[in-house]
């Protein structure tokens, strides 16, 4: 299961790249999805990069469905990389063993930066019966993703649905 996505960003390649790369291990700071994330040597470490390696809890709970992502390819110079993000503490019903995510950062001749996501998915036998509504969720999500990183960049602050997230989360917490 494979697409790519692109966002175009109101900034340099250089303050795109200083949240994705050089922040990798703070991405719950942007991602709505993530509660929180952490650095963890999960990797090599590449020359130029900050961190080897993260884990994003994906659930409020953190004995829950969490990602664990490391580098598989780093390009400080060219602005380019490549996670792996496996899965932890998942259900068993759970449908991707895996997921590959090829990063990129381009600029354009107005100094816009645009950030190609090509992103793939290890299927379980299982999930290929129902891999259009997979591809479908994994779409939406990797567009969103991008869209936070873009409000982050042009902002400092977090996209709306971040804040909502952490409302949600707090509401949660004291009630």
């Amino acid at each position: 299961m494979k697409f790519k996505k692109t966002t175009k960003i109101d900034a340099s390649a250089e303050e795109v790249w200083a949240i994705f790369a050089h922040g990798f291990d703070n991405a719950h700071e942007w991602m709505a999805s993530v509660p929180k994330s952490y650095g963890r040597e999960n990797g090599n470490l590449f020359e130029g990069a900050t961190s080897s390696g993260r884990v994003c809890e994906l659930q409020a709970d953190p004995s829950g469905l969490k990602a664990s992502e490391q580098f598989l390819a780093y390009d400080e110079a060219a602005k380019t990389c490549t996670v792996r993000i496996d899965f932890v503490d998942a259900p068993k019903v759970f449908p991707v063993h895996y997921n590959s995510l090829d990063f990129a950062i381009t600029v354009d001749a107005d100094e816009r930066s645009t950030t190609t996501w090509a992103f793939s998915s290890k299927l379980k036998p299982w999930a290929y019966v129902i891999w259009p509504v997979i591809r479908k969720g994994a779409s939406v999500a990797v567009g969103q993703i991008g869209e936070e990183l873009k409000h982050y960049v042009e902002t400092g602050e977090p996209h709306p649905r971040k804040v909502k997230a952490l409302e949600k989360a707090q509401v949660g917490k004291s009630g």
